[in-house]
């Protein structure tokens, strides 16, 4: 876990500062819309159930920095994932289940004439904290994790509202595997997280 946080903040340290050198700009992004962590399969204590969420939300921003000689740019990036747990088969019903993700991503943005900007996406990252509360039955109570190791995918649009401000769509499909989360008297639950993702947002340039 410590690994993974250390590389992350390495490349960052690395990849901002030295894009300072490059003719181009700063900015930020907010965003938000809908997370779907789909069906899994939740494990209490080596006993295994269907996992069951509703779609969720995702909100979040970035700073990053698009380098002024080339279609790439770089950011740091925090969201914030949440779905409701509708059952957790023969061992849980309701609850939530909520992360935090730092991710670093480099964004390559394809040239085009018009106000329209397609552009990719990949990050990694750390999953800061994956969040499992259960309302009732034997899984009952809360259960979590931090520092996991976390990829993520991204395919979207910029539209140029003016110089400094777009507006964007974007998919992407972030995954960190299966997730061992402790709760209560020493209880764990093993839940996979790969989450499916529709989103919108506003970026403005410095």
């Amino acid at each position: 876990m410590l690994r993974s946080k250390t590389l992350l903040y390495a490349i960052t340290l690395a990849a901002l500062p030295g894009a300072a050198l490059a003719n181009g700009d700063f900015y930020v992004k907010l965003f938000g819309g809908l997370s779907d962590l789909g069906a899994g399969t939740l494990s209490l204590n080596g006993t295994s159930s269907s996992l069951d969420l509703d779609s969720g939300g995702i909100f979040g921003g970035a700073v990053g920095y698009d380098y002024g000689n080339g279609p790439w740019s770089a950011e740091i990036e925090y969201a914030y994932r949440t779905a409701d747990v509708n059952s957790a088969g023969m061992i849980g019903t309701g609850g939530d289940l909520a992360s935090t993700a730092l991710m670093l991503n480099g964004i390559y943005t394809f040239d085009t004439p018009g106000a329209f900007t397609p552009y990719v996406g990949l990050g990694i990252g750390v999953l800061t904290e994956v969040d499992i509360d259960i309302d009732a039955g034997s899984a009952a109570g809360e259960y979590n994790d931090t520092g996991t190791f976390a990829v993520q995918a991204m395919l979207g649009a910029n539209y140029a509202v003016s110089e400094r401000v777009s507006l964007f769509g974007e998919l992407r499909y972030l995954s960190a595997g299966s997730q061992t989360l402790d709760g209560p008297g020493g209880s764990t639950v093993d839940v996979d997280y790969d989450s499916f993702d529709a989103l919108v947002g506003l970026s403005f340039r410095f």
